[in-house]
Parts: C-alpha cells; structure tokens; sequence
C-alpha cells in the first residue's frame, strides 16, 4: 500500500507570528469577493438526475453545485454531495427511496435532484470576503453562488473554502498543525458497508473518513469516493439495501495524502492547492493523531 509522505516537505516549527499578522494577505475589502472568486460556473438543472449529477462532481472534483432553471438562469438551489449521500442511506433523504420508487435503488438514482435539493446560501457580487467567510463558517458551507443582483438571481461566479486561504508564505502561518487539528477522530474501517459509512458522514457533516486497520492509517474514503460508486453504476441489483452492502475497502482511496502534528498550517494550505483535497489526516509514528481540513485553516486565520 502506498501512501504520500506529504510531498517530503521539511518540518516546520512556530515561529511565534499569530493570525493578525497575516491579514494583510487577505482580500478582504469590500466588493472584493470577484476579484478572487471563479468566473467559471460550474452547475446543474433542477431535472438532472441524481446518478448525472453525481458524475457531474465527480470530473470536476466539486461537492457542491448551484443548481439553475435552464430558462430563465436563476438560481434555483444548491445540490451537495452530503444531500446526494443522504439519499444514499445516511439521513432523512434514503426514505425518499422506499416512499416515492417502493425500494427500486435503480429508478431512484435517476430520478431528478429537485427532489433532494436544498435553498441555497448566495451573495451579491458587491459583498466582501468578511461576508463570505461568515457564511462559511456559520453555516457550514464550502461553496457560494455570487449572484449579479437579488432581482435577477443570475449566477456570475462561484467562491469557495479554496478563494480565501491565505496566501503560501516562505515563513509559515506561526501555528502547527497539531494545534488546531481536530484530535477526536472520526474513523472508518476496511469492513464497513456505503450504508455506515453514509449515515456516519450525514450525521456528522463530514466530508471523508480516515480508514484504520489496527490502529494505522490504510487508506481514506471521502464522499466523492461514494459518489464515484453512484457515478460508476456497477449496481449488484434493483433494491437500495444490496446496493448500499459494497464496503469501504472497494471504494477508498489508497494513496493518502498525511501531515505530521509539527508541521506549520501554511504547509495545509500548499497542500491543498497542489492537490485540491479540503483535509488530511495528520499522523505521527504511523498513527493517526488527528484530521485538519480548509476550515479549520479558515477559523484559525479569521477568527483568531
């Protein structure tokens, strides 16, 4: 089994430089929030299919899709892969399957996503990068629609967890990484159902789940691992429950990407623009120790 040493980078130690004296790093101004935002908009229709959309974050490697009315290109909603999971068998969502399609897995999964879609949180492109960091960390989203204006609701850009990092600093951000690390584990194991592995990630609104074998880290499964299952569609029948029976060692990712405690949290924020993953695991002595993720990196910078 391989796993990345993270990218062999040398350890770092704090160089005493708290959260304030990074600000200056930060756009913050207002009406800045489309200077750093994606003019590429990345969506979906309210009639596409649970399975389509599934792929849709898959090949962009998104959990979260604003979803627009293909008339009028108003913003409609937002779809996530936590809503997609929870159909899936992790909430509320999977009693869709046995009400509205009597269990038939397969008909559900392509059924259109207005069915599972929520309203969506948004902002105008006037608003500064304080609103959007409020929102994210108040509300638990990693994704914003930016909208030209509340009266036509068109969706100019998109701004994410990623938009407003910090920028890479040579001297580090002044903090390890196993200060702000979060050191309650939630873990998964090789002989866990889709089924576990759904509920654990609705329940606790969580992205990916480090995967341990006696007590070391083998591997990470994340939701677009689950997605990929759903996208995949090498279903093993018609009924949701054989369906959601695939364990956690067929669908995690292997190659994992880890941190050590003493690292400084800068080295999160290189790690997730040279990989585009939003968390990892943070190990010493082959044992996980803790998890760290972009919002974590977020409340530490703006909160502090």
């Amino acid at each position: 089994m391989k796993m990345a040493n993270n990218f062999g980078r040398a350890t770092k130690g704090v160089t005493g430089e708290g959260p304030r004296d990074h600000k200056s790093r930060l756009a913050q101004r207002t009406g800045e929030i489309l200077k750093i935002a994606s003019k590429e908009v990345i969506s979906t229709h309210p009639s596409t299919t649970i399975k389509k959309t599934a792929g849709l974050m898959r090949d962009n490697d998104v959990r979260r899709l604003p979803v627009i009315h293909p008339g009028t290109k108003k913003l409609e909603g937002m779809i996530t892969a936590i809503d997609i999971i929870d159909f899936l068998g992790g909430g509320e969502k999977y009693r869709i399957i046995e009400r509205d399609f009597n269990g038939n897995f397969l008909s559900a999964v392509n059924s259109a996503i207005a069915k599972i879609m929520r309203p969506s949180q948004y902002l105008e492109q006037k608003a500064s990068v304080e609103e959007v960091v409020d929102i994210m960390l108040d509300k638990k989203t990693s994704c914003i629609p930016v909208v030209a204006g509340r009266k036509d609701m068109q969706v100019v850009a998109l701004v994410t967890e990623r938009d407003i990092l910090p920028k890479d600093d040579p001297d580090g951000l002044g903090v390890t990484v196993g200060e702000i690390m979060k050191k309650e584990l939630i873990t998964a194991s090789l002989g866990m159902m889709l089924s576990d592995v759904s509920k654990i990630m609705v329940r606790n609104q969580i992205r990916r789940l480090p995967v341990i074998r006696e007590d070391r880290l083998v591997g990470v499964v994340t939701s677009l691992d689950v997605l990929g299952y759903l996208e995949k569609g090498d279903f093993k029948g018609v009924g949701a429950e054989e369906n959601l029976s695939t364990r956690v060692e067929e669908i995690m990712a292997e190659n994992v990407v880890f941190l050590a405690p003493q690292e400084d949290l800068g080295e999160v924020v290189k790690l997730v623009r040279e990989t585009g993953y939003g968390g990892f695991p943070v190990v010493e002595d082959d044992k996980v120790q803790g998890i760290i993720t972009t919002t974590d990196v977020l409340r530490w910078v703006y909160r502090q």
